[in-house]
């Protein structure tokens, strides 16, 4: 690039790095100078496959297609019963045991080796989820192939619900494994560590995702990823700043792949991936919240304990009164408890997501609005590990320098074009930066609404066909619904928003266009004439801009719920198909003339 310095200028900084657990290539400070030094401009760095060597494109990451193999797959691994049957299957698919053996190891349908899984995550799945798994399927059986005289008052919908609630998880995590990399799936047939525990955890939407600060190099993996997929390398592309700024900027330590300062920048400029990195860093580290548990365990807890509170209201006992009754009523307790807060939890995550990417959006395009994004909420603060151990007094002064930032803002001026192309490259790859949970955080939130539709559906056969059962039951669906459905609302009411900040930076767009346009009429050709370009030039990108946030953002791939854009009309949709359910569960109730005795039941 032109003007290149050779040295930095400011040494000293001391850089953090963090491991890579991508598969594909491991980036490095190294791997990104020799890119660098092959770019003779910001459109290289732009167009990252045809300015690399042949023999490196492979290395890159391609965007994520859905698996329709790998979603089948999973769906009969998750459904059939782990250690006994799963397995024989996996052996059926893979058709080669030691493939076999490390597929059941590292999807856990049959944990027995400590070279694949921790001695804790032993512990979890024999003592707790291999058990209650088998005790809900078992329930179900025996409800369905018991006598009727020993299990007659257990109503069928019951055992159903509870079960489809805890094989909910079955389905969520079969769109997880059809949202894998191809070369994510030739890893789990490998034997440890070419794929490991931590490496299965990095991939959890309610683990890693939920909190990405505990997953050193979880972030600069995706940002690395998103790179790829849009063909670009940030470090090679930077913003102009005044150079107070930049000079701020490039002695912020941060993650030794985005720094503010490359061997190609000037010292008035600042790298966009520098940009992108701190925004995604400080929105990404905020913790889950933790009302957001408050409510989980208040719904999970009236799922499970509507039945058994009814049934004492009604006289009769809590847990059945045969043998058999008993265990089911146990499985359906646990299977209540389990299924809704595992489920209700994808809901918020769903939530949380929707809302952080909303979050970094809105910060992207306040760096072009005036008078611009504060200081303090843009850049993100790590201490290096070597400083971890040192005194207060380093503290103190960084909080004498946060408390600078506070009154201090950044501003990116779009006059310059550079600015423009590099505010549009970084917020293609934003859009990008973790598309694998995104879209499945998409998918998992249609899915909880579906299964809310489902219980009015229930409850709608119940009416109208008058068959057996338990009044608990119409309550159990009720609190369901109303539970699932709150939950989802507020998810796509989150999601909505996110889809509506792309109308409104385009309207910025073109209010910012409007002003160009207006400030070439006023320019003096003959005595500003570089300025007249320089206008001129930055005009034309923004209306490329305004194009493609259009195009991509609002056409070609939005943000979706259900299959369709997450819009006002999503919310109305999904409002009014359950409410229209429930309208008819009411008319086919009153019209059916449905009673029940005095113990609760209806008995056709």
């Amino acid at each position: 690039m032109d003007e290149a310095v050779s040295k930095p200028s400011f040494p000293e900084v001391k850089h953090h790095k963090n491991k890579s657990r991508l598969h594909k290539r491991r980036p490095s400070k190294e791997e990104d100078g020799q890119f660098l030094s092959q770019f003779s401009n910001s459109l290289d760095a732009a167009k990252l496959r045809s300015s690399i060597p042949e023999d490196k494109l492979h290395t890159l990451h391609t965007p994520v297609e859905f698996s329709w193999k790998q979603f089948w797959t999973t769906l009969l691994y998750e459904n059939l019963p782990p250690v006994l049957i799963s397995p024989i299957a996996v052996l059926l698919v893979e058709r080669s045991f030691s493939r076999a053996w490390h597929v059941m190891n590292h999807r856990c349908l049959f944990v027995c080796s400590l070279k694949h899984n921790s001695r804790g995550n032993h512990i979890f799945m024999w003592a707790l989820f291999y058990p209650i798994f088998w005790l809900v399927l078992t329930t179900l059986l025996l409800r369905i192939f018991a006598p009727e005289s020993l299990v007659q008052n257990v109503d069928l919908f019951q055992i159903i619900m509870a079960y489809l609630l805890f094989s909910l998880r079955g389905l969520i995590v079969s769109v997880k494994y059809g949202y894998y990399r191809q070369e994510d799936y030739a890893q789990l047939s490998r034997p440890a560590p070419h794929w490991t525990e931590d490496q299965t955890n990095r991939r959890l939407v309610g683990n890693a995702w939920t909190n990405p600060g505990n997953h050193p190099g979880l972030i600069e993996d995706e940002l690395v990823c998103a790179m790829d997929e849009n063909d670009v390398t940030l470090q090679g592309i930077s913003f102009k700043m005044d150079e107070e700024s930049s000079s701020r900027f490039r002695k912020h330590p941060t993650d030794e792949l985005f720094t503010a300062e490359t061997a190609s920048n000037r010292k008035d400029e600042v790298t966009a991936g520098f940009v992108l990195h701190q925004i995604l860093s400080s929105v990404y580290q905020l913790k889950f919240p933790p009302i957001y548990f408050l409510c989980i365990l208040s719904a999970a807890l009236t799922i499970m304990l509507n039945t058994f509170l009814i049934r004492l209201s009604y006289g009769l006992n809590a847990f059945g009164d045969t043998t058999l009754e008993v265990i089911i009523f146990i499985g359906c307790l646990i299977g209540f408890f389990l299924g809704s807060a595992g489920n209700l939890l994808f809901g918020f995550v769903c939530t949380h997501d929707f809302k952080r990417r909303a979050t970094t959006l809105k910060k992207l395009g306040q760096l072009i609005q005036y008078p611009g994004l504060r200081l303090s909420e843009f850049l993100f603060h790590r201490l290096h590990p070597e400083e971890k151990d040192r005194d207060s007094t380093i503290d103190k002064t960084q909080e004498f320098d946060r408390s600078e930032e506070k009154e201090k803002y950044v501003y990116i001026d779009i006059k310059q074009p550079v600015n423009v192309f590099a505010w549009m490259i970084c917020r293609k790859t934003m859009r990008s930066f973790g598309e694998v949970f995104y879209l499945r955080i998409q998918a998992y939130t249609s899915i909880l609404l579906s299964y809310a539709i489902l219980c009015v559906l229930f409850l709608n056969l119940i009416a109208w066909t008058q068959m057996r059962h338990h009044v608990s039951t119409i309550w159990l669906l009720i609190i369901t619904v109303v539970a699932i459905s709150s939950i989802c609302i507020f998810a796509i009411s989150k999601a909505t928003k996110l889809q509506t900040l792309s109308s409104d930076q385009r309207d910025q767009v073109q209010k910012e266009l409007f002003f160009l346009e207006k400030e070439l009429m006023d320019a003096d050709n003959d005595a500003n004439n570089l300025e007249y370009k320089q206008i001129s030039h930055a005009k034309v990108l923004l209306q490329q801009v305004d194009e493609s946030i259009n195009f991509h953002e609002l056409i070609h791939k939005p943000t979706k719920v259900m299959g369709n854009p997450a819009t006002h009309n999503v919310i109305g949709s999904a409002l009014g198909i359950i409410l229209t359910g429930f309208v008819l569960a009411v008319e086919g109730f009153s019209g059916s003339g449905i009673s029940y005795d005095l113990k609760g039941w209806f008995n056709y």
